[in-house]
């Protein structure tokens, strides 16, 4: 029958095979991976539990600005996909189903073997200003401005067109006004900053990494404040004030000596000024004016102070500077305004 001179056939190769090869094996590669998931977690390791739990109450977890993933220019902050393709120094590209910004856009534990930063190198912002603040390098990678004040502002008498009503230096500016830089300074104005930069080992961490209860603020949330349950089952706003309070002793809010309705005054003041001037319509800069470099960038410091959103605390010396300043020029009473100084010479405090 042909299929069992087949079967004989294959037999006899496979004798013939193993008769002819007889290798002796002179080498083992072993390798140092886990044998199975429980070399690195256990049911008594809680901390993960505790940080996935405070990371769902962070803006991160929300997924509200993800949309903005599909385009590449957004996408190396938007989305994970994008953030690790900037960390990994790839070409970042939009993603269709992108993720929102969880912990593996952070770590990588399995790629890496511990839970260290993707991203610690220091930096330099985009007007010059060079930082390193340690693990908070990590968080000003993204929390900062996407245009340089110098080239995109100009200076002094330069026509400035304020095209859009998105004119200005991007959301999330907070690592320019911790390291006081790349706002609009006028020539005639003396601009200082508040230490709060160098009294930190880590910057942001130190502060919005300092956990409190509930899970709302501090840890994995990072959230200054928040909404959590009181003891009678109802929502009230939870306020992380212990990470202020081993340099400002005992506080009840972030109003440190009223700062924050001193910012709050001037930012007020500020608006009406460029609302008066014409560059500024229903909250946002007025597209198609066109004006003088000086007087955009009183629109610029506005924008910077806004959309910080920490109501001058990150640094409010150079809130008040840039604000006073603005005010200043727009009324006429700032001595020889005609440019600003050069951000890019700055340098920020080494650790």
């Amino acid at each position: 029958m042909p299929v069992a001179r087949t079967l004989l056939a294959l037999a006899a190769i496979l004798l013939i095979a193993a008769q002819a090869c007889e290798r002796n094996i002179t080498f083992v590669e072993a390798t140092d991976e886990p044998l199975s998931c429980f070399e690195c977690h256990s049911d008594n390791n809680t901390f993960l539990v505790a940080a996935e739990q405070q990371w769902m109450n962070s803006f991160h977890a929300s997924g509200l600005n993800i949309d903005r993933g599909a385009s590449a220019g957004c996408a190396g902050c938007h989305i994970s996909e994008g953030f690790i393709q900037r960390a990994n120094g790839e070409q970042v590209t939009g993603e269709v189903n992108p993720t929102v910004i969880h912990c593996f856009t952070c770590h990588a534990p399995h790629s890496n073997r511990d839970f260290g930063l993707r991203w610690m190198e220091p930096a330099t912002l985009l007007d010059g200003t060079s930082f390193d603040i340690g693990a908070g390098n990590l968080c000003v990678a993204c929390h900062q401005a996407r245009r340089d004040v110098n080239e995109f502002v100009g200076s002094g008498s330069d026509r400035t067109n304020i095209n859009s009503t998105h004119w200005g230096p991007h959301y999330s500016i907070q690592g320019d006004m911790l390291l006081g830089s790349n706002g609009y300074e006028y020539d005639g104005y003396n601009y200082q900053s508040t230490p709060h930069r160098s009294a930190t080992r880590d910057g942001c961490i130190d502060c919005h990494y300092r956990a409190t209860s509930n899970n709302v603020v501090g840890g994995h949330a990072f959230n200054m404040r928040g909404d959590a349950r009181d003891e009678g089952g109802e929502f009230s706003e939870l306020l992380n004030v212990a990470a202020c309070e081993p340099c400002h002793g005992d506080l009840d809010d972030f109003n440190y000596k009223g700062v924050q309705d001193e910012i709050d005054a001037l930012i007020e003041e500020l608006e009406g000024l460029v609302e008066a001037a014409g560059m500024w319509v229903n909250g946002h800069p007025n597209a198609g004016v066109i004006t003088s470099a000086d007087s955009a960038g009183a629109v610029w410091n506005l924008l910077m102070a806004e959309d910080d959103r920490s109501r001058g605390v990150h640094n409010p010396m150079y809130y008040k500077g840039l604000l006073q300043s603005s005010i200043l020029f727009l009324e006429g009473t700032l001595s020889s305004p005609s440019a600003h100084a050069d951000a890019g010479d700055r340098v920020a405090p080494s650790r």
